[in-house]
């Protein structure tokens, strides 16, 4: 079964997600001129199918986490943009920005508690 995108292959004979004619088409896009060798051909597909399947069931345990037995976008969305830097076109992302936390390096809180620290002890002392 080819997804309608073209990509997906879930034959009986084959227990891979993409197809070698999908990777060929790709690499056509980048260098027309380029052929792989079949041992890189297989490599690519093994990487495609790890991180295929790496990314799934990341995305599952967020839904999880949700306490949601849906998959929804958000979850891949979520998982691909913080670990990855992956955008997904056509899906908005301002959600999960307004949930990102920043990070405080220590040394800036110190810093910061310093200049706290001496600008009490300055209006203590002139009070």
């Amino acid at each position: 079964m080819t997804s309608p995108g073209g990509g997906l292959d879930m034959t009986e004979n084959s227990s891979s997600l993409i197809s070698k004619r999908k990777i060929q088409e790709m690499v056509a896009q980048i260098d027309p001129s380029e052929r792989l060798e079949p041992e890189v051909e297989d490599i690519l597909l093994e990487l495609a199918d790890e991180f295929i399947e790496s990314v799934t069931q990341f995305a599952c345990r967020l839904a999880t986490h949700r306490k949601s037995s849906t998959l929804e976008v958000k979850d891949v969305q979520l998982h691909l943009e913080r670990n990855w830097n992956i955008r997904i076109p056509g899906f908005a992302s301002e959600e999960i920005r307004s949930v990102r936390k920043s990070t405080v390096p220590s040394s800036h809180t110190q810093k910061l508690t310093a200049v706290n620290n001496a600008k009490a002890a300055i209006s203590t002392t002139t009070k």
